[in-house]
């Protein structure tokens, strides 16, 4: 286990017996077999499972009905005013609005203290004009922009956000490979190498759990080990994307195998890049 505070560089809070703010959620923890997962899941409930020192969060807004982002940010923001750590939010906005409503919602939503930028899970697409004013919008505020795509989609972000080249830009998940079939894993590298190679891009180490039957070394050592290669310990933030990743495991198990991976392969700076340094710079989080 690591034995150095941890900077949590993607996890989600949530409450759907107050909040009707997620309404894919709980089909989503029916089909992994996790019911629960869909219900409630805290600061409290982040701390007990997490097993380990967290110096700092990264929540990343998970909201799928129309819109509730605004009342999510506001939430958040009352979440992290509350808790001693430093604290930042990534939210989100609906990419399918008017120009002039998205950089509203933008606006808003960045007035939260805690604001360090926007994911969009899905419906945004590169070189439209939604991807364009969000990316406008944050290179100019020096925000991030927390990346989800698919390797069939990389070469398309890489060429559009080259066009914003003091854009920040963190890859969520890894890339988010479709399976561990041998041709989805191969397409997954391919995509990863060209990211690392023709980009400054940094990469979350997050979301195998979603492919991956468990969160032992044998199903994650092949991804742990590529990343490591392809991007250096230099561009590389741990994120433990719960309470998602327990659908293959606890965090605990998660922490374990990763913490293989860097005591085996890591300088002690390297571990605290990994673990620390490169989330806490990137979300301006002071330690």
């Amino acid at each position: 286990m690591p034995t150095l505070p941890i900077v949590d560089a993607h996890l989600h809070l949530w409450d759907t017996t107050a909040h009707q703010w997620y309404p894919q959620l709980r089909d989503f923890g029916s089909a992994a077999g996790q019911p629960d997962l869909g219900r409630r899941f805290l600061l409290p409930d982040y701390d007990r499972a997490a097993g380990a020192e967290i110096a700092g969060l990264v929540h990343v807004s998970a909201t799928s009905a129309p819109q509730a982002y605004l009342a999510e940010t506001r939430w958040i923001e009352e979440i992290a005013a509350a808790d001693k750590r430093p604290f930042a939010l990534v939210a989100t906005v609906d990419p399918t609005l008017a120009a002039a409503d998205l950089l509203d919602h933008l606006e808003q939503q960045s007035r939260s203290a805690h604001f360090r930028g926007i994911r969009v899970f899905q419906g945004l697409s590169p070189a439209t004009p939604a991807a364009e004013t969000i990316a406008h919008w944050l290179q100019e505020r020096d925000a991030v922009f927390d990346l989800v795509t698919r390797p069939d989609d990389m070469l398309d972000w890489i060429d559009f956000l080259a066009g914003y080249p003091n854009l920040r830009v963190v890859l969520e998940h890894l890339g988010l490979p479709r399976s561990t079939a041998p041709d989805d894993r191969t397409a997954w590298h391919n995509a990863l190498s060209l990211a690392a190679k023709e980009t400054q891009w940094l990469c979350k180490v997050s979301g195998l759990g979603l492919i991956c039957p468990d969160l032992s070394w044998e199903s994650l050592g092949f991804w742990l080990e590529s990343s490591v290669h392809l991007w250096g310990w230099r561009r590389l933030m741990f994120g433990s994307n719960m309470p998602v990743e327990t659908i293959a495991g606890s965090y605990p198990e998660l922490l374990a195998t990763v913490d293989h991976m860097v005591s085996t392969d890591a300088t002690d700076q390297e571990a605290e890049f990994f673990y620390r340094t490169n989330a806490s710079d990137t979300y301006g989080l002071t330690l």
